[in-house]
């Protein structure tokens, strides 16, 4: 191994997984919207059918204000969210299926508008990630060194991913947990993959050649349909169920492979104050409840450009002279956010188009959404190689976040 090499990592290998078709927002917005209008006449005695319409009614006319709309974002990935078998609405109800398995199904007691409880949840959150570990490791699949798994949605001890190394007798393989860190997830699990490498190269732990990443995002499990505050139906109109893996290569086992990805360069990370409550993930009874707030672009946007000025210093690199040379993978947060931050650096639309596009093909994915940045930027030609790509990413603290990469 070369000694210039010595401590160079690179990611590759970008692998997502669809567990269920995306629903058209559309679609998502109108059952949202009949069952926040449920809940409300369970949770007020409301049984008549026109006490019914009049709630529905005004629940629409605060989706119509609040929730992010088709204009924003086409479909999402939701794999607890209840399949129509008739698209028509009549009589005051919608034809819905019933789920294929039992476990999919968060609203058993239709008396009970909360849903099933937390413990439920998780139980039903450890088969769906169970059952897409089996698809990113088909039978014969080679072990990694190490795993490190992402998510903000679901916590089991033993983990799915604990459970399916054990299984598979990969006694080789060590498995990290990098939980609870919400949209930004992907940057500390890259910086854990990187350290993992560096130490196995100073031989401090046996010899490493590949640290696979997964993220397992089910932010469906969550969804609240009695909370009727503006910021409840913007998150469960934003986010989206995101699954993916990938791997982390020394540079030199990545060049023998041939494998086109992403080489390391720099990391940086702020917590950034007075902001402390402008985001929260908290657990409940029955699922997480978040707090988001509308100062959270104008914070970002106060602290962005000093933030990437430091993080491009790191590698000599004056932001100002070279911003055009740049690629952007900026974690969308919202429909505003990508954009608060393009005109804060002052960057062209094509440095930024794929973050957009992510977003609304997708949603936002928490963790998992910048790795799908990453995997269209990869495979955009008209991305050379060479170009360096600034990573950004936000989460609870408010935590900034950064990372720089060259696509090789």
């Amino acid at each position: 191994m070369e000694m210039a090499n010595l401590h160079n990592a690179v990611l590759a290998d970008f692998t997502p997984v669809r567990v269920t078709k995306p629903v058209p927002q559309r679609i998502t917005l109108e059952l949202s919207a009949f069952g926040f209008a449920k809940a409300y006449c369970l949770n007020n005695g409301i049984n008549d059918k026109e006490g019914f319409r009049r709630v529905h009614r005004e629940v629409k006319e605060k989706f119509d204000k609040y929730a992010l709309s088709p204009n924003h974002i086409k479909r999402r990935q939701l794999v607890f969210f209840p399949r129509l078998t008739d698209i028509r609405f009549t009589d005051g109800e919608f034809a819905l299926a019933e789920p294929e398995f039992e476990y999919l199904q968060l609203f058993k007691d239709k008396s009970d508008p909360r849903g099933v409880d937390l413990k439920s949840r998780h139980e039903s959150y450890g088969k769906v990630v169970g059952g897409c570990l089996s698809r990113m490791y088909e039978d014969g699949a080679q072990a990694p060194d190490d795993v490190i798994h992402v998510t903000c949605s679901g916590y089991l001890a033993p983990s799915p991913v604990e459970r399916m190394v054990a299984s598979k007798e990969w006694f080789g393989t060590t498995v990290t947990h990098s939980y609870h860190m919400g949209c930004y997830g992907a940057f500390p699990a890259i910086k854990m993959a990187h350290g993992f490498l560096s130490s196995s190269q100073c031989a401090v732990t046996p010899p490493k050649e590949r640290v696979d990443i997964i993220h397992t995002e089910l932010l469906s499990t969550h969804h609240n349909i009695e909370d009727f505050r503006a910021e409840n139906i913007i998150t469960m109109t934003l986010f989206a169920d995101g699954f993916i893996r990938y791997s982390m290569y020394p540079e030199p086992v990545a060049r023998e492979k041939r494998l086109p990805g992403f080489r390391i360069l720099a990391f940086n990370e702020h917590l950034l104050p007075d902001s402390a409550e402008d985001m929260t993930w908290v657990p409940g009874s029955h699922q997480f409840h978040m707090t988001l707030s509308v100062m959270v672009p104008v914070v970002l946007k106060k602290h962005v450009r000093s933030f990437v000025d430091s993080l491009l210093r790191r590698l000599d690199i004056d932001f100002q002279t070279q911003k055009d040379e740049l690629t952007f993978a900026i974690h969308p947060g919202g429909p505003k956010i990508v954009e608060h931050i393009q005109d804060e650096l002052g960057l062209r639309e094509d440095q930024v188009a794929i973050s957009k596009e992510v977003f609304r093909e997708n949603g936002n994915m928490s963790s998992a959404t910048v790795p799908h940045i990453l995997k269209a930027i990869l495979e955009e030609k008209s991305i050379p190689r060479g170009r360096r790509v600034v990573c950004l990413g936000f989460g609870p603290g408010l935590t900034i976040t950064g990372l720089v990469l060259e696509k090789i």
